[in-house]
């Protein structure tokens, strides 16, 4: 007896059906299916990522690129287009707070230095008063608030404030120096004279020698003594001034230090009376002749003008006063002329 089994006869239908009941899975749970999700992220951005930031980067190189491109040639048409600096004005002797600033158009304005020499092309910004001793001679003031431009060693421009020029005469200085306004050009002659410009008004005071003006269509001669204010409109003004007083007290204020130690005293009165707008007068030969051989010792520094003149004269057997616009020396001995 045989123990093997006949084969059943299984038709295609049932075929079908068992197929797919041994391939038949059961469904994935919810987190299968984050875990696969996560896993198939996280391999996304490490593949992914680096190149993206590689394209982002890209661009952004580029435009760095083109940045320095653009700044380099903005720096080159900067150093072909800005002139150098021109002849020298003069030396900044002095300074008061809130000191001198050199304007910069492509630039941060700069600070104005004690000692340094200033020069055509310059543009300065005066917040306290200042004064230059020019190159060729004399010495140029600046009051606060006050804008110029220089031109050149001979020719500033006044566009706001005042200045005041004390120019010794030829041969010391040589040629004209001219001040640039709205309402024209001014030049000395030999001369003390302060100029204004304040809005509409340009306004000029001679107090010793004179000053020539020129404009387009006019020109004129002012005197020691005169102040002549001009307009936009061309209305011109013109009267007589004190050499002396309150109105000169700004310049006076910023005049250069004069060192007495071993000077004759007729050096140092010849100075006041000069920084004062004053006149000298002494009374006699005998006392000329003491002012000329009295050496003076000391310091007079930190002192206005006529605290240095009392001080320097009390130290000597002479005295002064101060009558109309002039300084009288005289002895002791003598009776002074009244004070006024």
């Amino acid at each position: 007896m045989s123990d093997l089994k006949e084969p059943m006869d299984i038709s295609d239908g049932d075929a079908d059906q068992a197929l797919q009941l041994g391939l038949a899975a059961e469904p994935l749970s919810a987190e299968a299916l984050r875990r696969i999700r996560s896993a198939t992220l996280a391999q996304w951005r490490a593949t992914t990522q680096p190149a993206s930031r590689a394209l982002l980067w890209r661009p952004a190189a580029a435009a760095a690129v083109a940045m320095f491109a653009i700044a380099a040639g903005w720096l080159a048409v900067l150093k072909i287009s800005t002139p150098d600096l021109g002849p020298t004005l003069g030396r900044l002797e002095r300074v008061d707070q809130p000191g001198v600033l050199e304007h910069r158009t492509l630039a941060r304005n700069r600070i104005v230095l004690v000692g340094e020499l200033l020069r055509a092309g310059q543009t300065l910004h005066v917040q306290g008063g200042a004064m230059v001793a020019l190159v060729g001679g004399g010495t140029l003031r600046l009051a606060p608030s006050t804008g110029v431009e220089i031109k050149s060693d001979r020719y500033i421009k006044l566009m706001r404030g005042a200045l005041y020029l004390d120019l010794p005469s030829a041969p010391v200085t040589a040629g004209r120096f001219v001040v640039e306004t709205p309402v024209g050009d001014f030049e000395h002659v030999g001369t003390q004279f302060e100029v204004l410009v304040e809005g509409d008004q340009t306004r000029l005071r001679v107090r010793e020698g004179s000053v020539r003006w020129r404009s387009v269509t006019a020109e004129t001669v002012a005197a020691a003594g005169t102040e002549v204010t001009f307009d936009r409109a061309g209305e011109v003004a013109r009267r007589l001034i004190s050499t002396v007083g309150r109105d000169w007290a700004w310049t006076e204020a910023l005049a250069q230090d004069f060192t007495i130690e071993n000077r004759a005293l007729v050096e140092f009165l010849n100075w006041v009376a000069r920084e004062t707008g004053r006149k000298l007068v002494l009374a006699d030969v005998a006392t000329q002749q003491r002012v000329v051989t009295t050496r003076l010792h000391g310091s007079v520094q930190g002192l206005t003008l006529i605290e240095a003149l009392a001080s320097v004269m009390a130290s000597t057997s002479l005295r002064f006063d101060l009558a109309d616009a002039s300084i009288r020396v005289s002895s002791v001995r003598e009776s002074p002329a009244p004070s006024k």
